[in-house]
């Protein structure tokens, strides 16, 4: 009777070995791209959210600096040292996600509830939303946060 193995045991054993290992490595692929796109979530999240900061700051620091923002044009923020400064050039945050920010007016209706259409404008407050996107999986995803801002300090 021979001892050792033939070749063709050798050989299932080699395809089981690599097929299980393949597996894994699939698993920690798809694993290592859903905790990049949670990480990139989050940024986003945490972008957006820094977004309607700087907002808050220019109305409490003067509501000129908010209420005379030309309606629907979108803004692109940067940081200049000490202060949020705006500007209409595209700016791209860690060369990856797109932040800006855009000021609606706000109309209200005649029980001064805010309205979609018709009422009348509102000068004392304004609708801010801010928009982060950025490219992920062959698919531009983006992240958007609204909120209504009014001359608390007039």
């Amino acid at each position: 009777m021979k001892k050792g193995f033939t070749m063709l045991e050798i050989l299932v054993g080699a395809s089981i070995i690599t097929a299980s290992f393949l597996g894994v490595l699939t698993v920690f692929d798809r694993l290592s791209k859903s905790s990049r796109a949670m990480v990139e979530l989050t940024q986003a999240g945490f972008l957006v959210e820094e977004a309607l900061e700087a907002a808050r700051t220019w109305r409490d620091s003067g509501w000129a600096n908010l209420g005379n923002w030309p309606a629907n044009t979108d803004y692109y923020l940067a940081w200049s040292g000490s202060r949020w400064a705006t500007s209409t050039a595209n700016v791209f945050l860690d060369g990856k996600f797109e932040r800006r920010i855009r000021v609606t007016a706000v109309s209200r209706g005649g029980d001064s509830d805010i309205v979609s259409s018709g009422g009348t404008d509102d000068p004392e407050t304004k609708l801010v939303t801010a928009t982060v996107a950025w490219w992920s999986n062959g698919a531009t995803t983006s992240k958007n946060l609204s909120t209504y801002l009014t001359d608390l300090f007039n």
